[in-house]
């Protein structure tokens, strides 16, 4: 055999894995390359555009689309972030750290519940989501929508919805956890007027959250509760401002009632009642008493 054909062959076989690479084996060493400029603390930008271009040479890459919504979390671009860790867990359902990575970003927008949700997909074998699960169970935070939030239908349909709610305590069992998520959720959001029934502007985000959940899925029975605090009116005694709490409990729930119906909720499907100051959630006669006892509680059978 000729030298020269004997070197062309030599040349070939070195040179074959380089240029006979998969596109997504070529992404992979750009995903290499973009960890490597993350740990050197390159710009974003030239880490985005490595990212970028692996996702164009293989579309469904779960590295690349997690390193990348870790970009855009750091810059607070959290939908463009939960887009990219729902494509990452899309093409790799297991994958721990984009299920870690999208319940924090719920977690940071106060939407416990749906952290709740991303972080059991991740209990069994990443730490730090099973202590999230460990907080988000014990305080139940996941179950109350705090005045300055929005509880949203996503999440609230995570409580609401049975099959969804079934899931839910299917993997808190299997997470090893000895507790279960019941279809109740807390509203310190849903405020009125002092003294009054009335609810103000800012609650309707609010109201159109839980009508679109429970227009989902058409529960048989809702239930309002209305629950004030204990703080005395004006001129009255304690005895009689428990008994005008209680009335004024009803007549707020009454509210949020009138309020659903006026969503499309049927009126036949809900029941509502008040309990005024006599199941607070917090003892004591101070403002932090006050403003955890003040709520509104929504349940569905």
């Amino acid at each position: 055999m000729p030298r020269y054909i004997l070197h062309i062959i030599i040349i070939l076989f070195i040179t074959l894995p380089a240029w006979a690479q998969t596109p997504c084996q070529t992404a992979d060493n750009l995903v290499r390359q973009q960890y490597a400029a993350h740990t050197a603390g390159q710009s974003v930008d030239m880490q985005k555009k490595l990212l970028s271009q692996a996702l164009q040479l293989c579309p469904d890459h779960p590295e690349a689309h997690n390193n990348l919504a870790n970009l855009f979390e750091e810059q607070d671009a959290f939908q463009q972030a939960i887009r990219h860790y729902r494509k990452a867990i899309q093409a790799k359902t297991d994958f721990a750290k984009a299920w870690y990575g999208l319940g924090e970003i719920y977690h940071k927008q106060g939407q416990f519940a749906l952290s709740l949700e991303a972080h059991l997909h991740a209990c069994k074998t990443d730490k730090d989501s099973r202590e999230r699960v460990e907080d988000l169970i014990r305080t139940k935070r996941y179950a109350v929508s705090e005045n300055g939030t929005i509880a949203n239908k996503a999440g609230l349909l995570l409580l609401f919805d049975p099959q969804r709610r079934g899931k839910i305590n299917q993997m808190l069992a299997k997470c090893g956890k000895r507790a279960s998520v019941n279809p109740v959720m807390t509203f310190r959001n849903l405020l009125f007027d002092t003294g009054q029934a009335t609810l103000q502007s800012g609650s309707q985000a609010q109201l159109n959250e839980i009508a679109a959940a429970l227009s989902d899925f058409a529960p048989q029975r809702i239930k309002i509760n209305g629950h004030t605090d204990r703080r005395p009116f004006k001129g009255m005694t304690q005895t009689e401002s428990d008994h005008a709490n209680l009335s004024l409990s009803r007549e707020r729930a009454a509210t949020v009632k009138n309020a659903l119906i006026k969503s499309g909720i049927p009126p036949d499907r809900i029941a509502t009642d008040g309990f005024g100051p006599h199941k607070p959630v917090e003892a004591g006669d101070n403002e932090a008493a006050y403003s955890k006892n003040r709520r509104v509680e929504i349940a569905v059978e």
